[in-house]
């Protein structure tokens, strides 16, 4: 479900969580920033919405411009006026990681976090700069305390997971993953995560489980229809790829999937079917689909475009 809809339905927390996602994959989308100020507004925020409007549509500019120092001393103004907006430390944070300052950014996390504990985005930007910083321990510490803050988070759950995998530990990964799912048992999310990582020989016995759990969920499918696709159940394969496009035609990276499948074991006609239906839902949400969409150097380029770049980057 997106923002939008989110909001519409009166959820504005959720709301504003779906809007942080997007903004970790692509922190310089004007479209994003300005989905976050209409929200303030239609919540009766005027003033605020305001102000972060010029603040903001002035930091991102100056970002995209590369210049760095006048974006980072309008964010530290911003900051003084707004020290409850988690993404104005969220991009301050990035702007220092991207320039190599790693203390710099270590610490506009750490206000961020105490100013915004309840903001898992934040908490998810830090533990992912120790990560690059070659900080494994210091990772986990960040998304364990965030876990006890947030409770039933999916995204700190998978990212807790992930720490583990890219750190080599399979055996506390999958300790890790088991955790998540009793904590967040109709998480699709972390049931497809569980499904891929069970051995061959039980992902059929897995995927019922995780298929019931999570109510059919458009990712749980797409990954029913990559286990498919690995026993080389071609047919069967394509079904599944096709069910969790129809589930939810919004997301982008289940559209990548299904053509990096069709390219291996498909025809053109039938890559061309893949890439005429997604045009046509024209997805805009998914992890890899909207770092790339956003992506300046894609600025431009039709949804076609972008789903062969996605299905490149897939693994």
């Amino acid at each position: 479900m997106s923002a939008k809809e989110k909001w519409l339905a009166g959820d504005v927390s959720a709301a504003r969580q779906i809007l942080e996602q997007s903004f970790v994959a692509n922190p310089e989308s004007e479209q994003i920033w300005l989905a976050a100020v209409k929200l303030e507004a239609e919540n009766g925020e005027f003033a605020v919405a305001r102000q972060l409007l010029i603040w903001m549509k002035s930091a991102v500019f100056e970002r995209q411009q590369g210049q760095l120092s006048a974006a980072l001393e309008t964010l530290e103004t911003a900051l003084k006026k707004f020290p409850k907006f988690a993404k104005l430390y969220m991009l301050q944070g990035q702007i220092h990681q991207s320039m190599g300052n790693i203390a710099l950014a270590r610490a506009s996390f750490g206000a961020g976090l105490k100013s915004c504990p309840k903001e898992p985005t934040l908490w998810i930007l830090a533990s992912r700069l120790e990560e690059a910083d070659g900080k494994s321990i210091r990772a986990r510490a960040l998304l364990e305390k965030a876990r006890l803050v947030n409770p039933a988070n999916e995204r700190l759950w998978a990212e807790s997971v992930g720490v583990e995998e890219r750190s080599g530990g399979a055996a506390q990964a999958k300790a890790m993953l088991s955790r998540a799912l009793q904590e967040c048992p109709a998480s699709g999310v972390l049931w497809s995560m569980a499904l891929w990582a069970e051995p061959r020989a039980s992902r059929k016995t897995k995927s019922v489980d995780a298929l019931r759990k999570t109510k059919d969920n458009p990712f749980v499918v797409c990954t029913v229809a990559r286990v498919l696709w690995a026993d080389r159940a071609i047919e069967r394969a394509r079904d599944w790829f096709g069910r969790a496009t129809a589930t939810d035609p919004d997301q982008g990276d289940i559209w990548a999937w299904w053509l990096k499948f069709e390219r291996q074991h498909g025809t053109e006609e039938h890559r061309e079917a893949v890439r005429t239906k997604c045009a046509a839902a024209d997805p805009h949400h998914s992890p890899v689909w909207q770092s790339v969409a956003k992506d300046v150097a894609n600025v431009g380029k039709s949804t076609r475009e972008i789903l062969e770049i996605v299905a490149d980057r897939l693994q």
